[in-house]
């Protein structure tokens, strides 16, 4: 089997879970029902009244991965380039929408290439970033090392004068392989031929190695993910079942059914003198109701308000309730309460009407997503350094170390934020880098500090070294240190304290 038949087999085998992955966060989902007749009458009328909640799963972590900056550590010149191409592609806003989908479907693709203008020519320092679903782009992983890339499927439907085509590449570390369909069959690598496209041959060199990107936070290295809100399908399925059911008690509270009973022995009333048969028929007065099959008799039966009814017969008149809102909405919030423990998804996070916890509360509640957050975090993490990495070779720098800055994943307050900060400062933590953990930008707290931002942090450990001053100088005095080695350790502290060198130099 080759590469092409390989990829082609993949990508189908997977489809069916990505569809349902969608339906889950997008709708819409097929109702569940153990009754057969219930089922059949519902989806006769094609009703819905499905409320998806698989997006306050995703949305819950996906909120948290936030990237603060992407940096190559003393090398201004290089950052710039990583900037530039981060704003020719919108990178701001493709970041989170990739780490968003992979979360959503649990894989999702990224690659890079050298950008090219209309005529096919490289366009000298530019990237073009792509971004690619899972039902559009596959990788391949090789069998002997599973960590490590083989080939990537990209497929995609285009017309052409002789109708629809599908067009497929197949992406290597050192090459690129066209094909497109002979005809509207696309399943096997028999449907296909290479393609030569003006100025292109059918296999296109690629110098610099493998260009396709893989993001799921769900897996080991090599393996593809599962949607974040997977372990809430059965949730959801409970809670389209007890919205439909609802539903369907509401409406007999606008057409309640009614029934007469009769004492044994007592003949029936003529349907067309005492039955209301229909509700909505009525005389072109709006008065009483018209019998079916006799046009001319009217019924005694009227649905005005306030007109009695006159009944032959009947010993007694009984309306059938419908079902106590209770007996939905209780299961209702036990349902969400098992979703919040399956999906790790705080229970305030589905019901924003309700108290939010606050505070040290907060934390607490919040525990279980930051762990989860900060476990798709450092999955995303490599992924985004071998991207930039791969920009850089694009770029013609092979050999650059890139940092990848996030915000915070741990919820809390501002203030409880500023204090934590105030306390590592009091044991020592220097300024800039509690700034940073706070989430603000590397090279604006780069900017502070040049304009004394840690001066307060300076000012208390001068005082500081005051007080050890003192104790410097009994030491000399009992014997226990000579006057030069306390002058070089003062003077090595001053250094650090105020930011001189020992020469005394800034």
């Amino acid at each position: 089997m080759t590469d092409l038949d390989d990829a082609l087999k993949s990508m189908a085998d997977a489809e069916d879970k990505y569809c349902r992955a969608k339906a889950y966060s997008d709708g819409p989902v097929e109702e569940v029902f153990t009754s057969r007749r219930v089922r059949r009458l519902l989806q006769d009328m094609g009703v819905s009244f499905q409320t998806l909640l698989g997006n306050v799963v995703i949305d819950a972590v996906a909120n948290k991965l936030k990237i603060t900056a992407v940096v190559v550590p003393n090398d201004d010149a290089r950052t710039a380039l990583i900037a530039e191409v981060d704003a020719d592609n919108r990178m701001a806003q493709v970041r989170p929408a990739v780490m968003r989908r992979a979360l959503q479907l649990g894989d999702s693709y990224l690659s890079a290439w050298p950008a090219l203008d209309d005529s096919g020519n490289l366009i000298p320092g530019k990237v073009r970033v792509s971004v690619y679903g899972p039902c559009e782009m596959r990788v391949l992983y090789d069998e002997d090392e599973p960590e490590k890339p083989r080939v990537s499927i990209q497929k995609w439907a285009v017309k052409t004068p002789a109708g629809k085509r599908t067009r497929v590449d197949l992406l290597y570390a050192d090459r690129i392989e066209h094909y497109v369909s002979q005809g509207a069959r696309s399943s096997k690598a028999g449907d296909f031929k290479l393609y030569e496209d003006d100025g292109r041959g059918a296999v296109e060199a690629n110098p610099y190695g493998f260009p396709v990107f893989h993001f799921q936070g769900t897996g080991l290295v090599g393996e593809y993910g599962t949607p974040e809100h997977a372990t809430f399908y059965g949730t959801q399925n409970k809670l389209i079942k007890l919205e439909a059911s609802h539903m369907a008690g509401v409406d007999f509270n606008t057409l309640p059914q009614r029934l007469g009973l009769r004492d044994a022995g007592t003949p029936g009333p003529s349907p067309v003198d005492d039955l209301d048969l229909d509700d909505f028929e009525v005389s072109p007065d709006g008065g009483s109701t018209k019998s079916t099959g006799l046009e001319d008799r009217r019924s005694k039966l009227s649905s005005e308000p306030g007109s009695f009814w006159d009944l032959d017969g009947y010993r007694d008149v009984k309306q059938l309730e419908p079902g106590d809102p209770k007996v939905f909405l209780d299961p209702r919030a036990a349902y969400l309460r098992e979703g919040s423990v399956a999906s790790s998804t705080p229970l305030h996070l589905f019901d924003r009407t309700g108290q939010i916890p606050s505070g040290e509360s907060l934390k607490t509640a919040n525990d279980p997503l930051d762990a989860k957050a900060e476990t798709r975090k450092n999955a995303f993490d490599p992924t985004w350094h071998d991207f930039y990495r791969f920009v850089l070779t694009i770029l013609g720098h092979d050999d650059a170390s890139v940092t990848v800055s996030w915000a915070p994943i741990e919820s809390t307050d501002e203030t409880t934020k500023l204090d934590q900060a105030k306390q590592k400062q009091d044991i020592g933590v220097p300024v800039n880098q509690s700034l940073k953990e706070l989430g603000y930008k590397a090279e604006d707290v780069e900017g502070w500090m040049d304009t004394d931002g840690g001066l307060p942090q300076r000012v208390d450990l001068l005082a500081q070294l005051g007080d050890a001053m003192g104790n410097f100088a009994s030491a000399v005095a009992a014997g226990l240190m000579d006057q030069a080695t306390v002058q070089q350790v003062i003077t090595k502290l001053l250094g650090d304290v105020t930011g001189s060198n020992d020469d005394g130099t800034g």
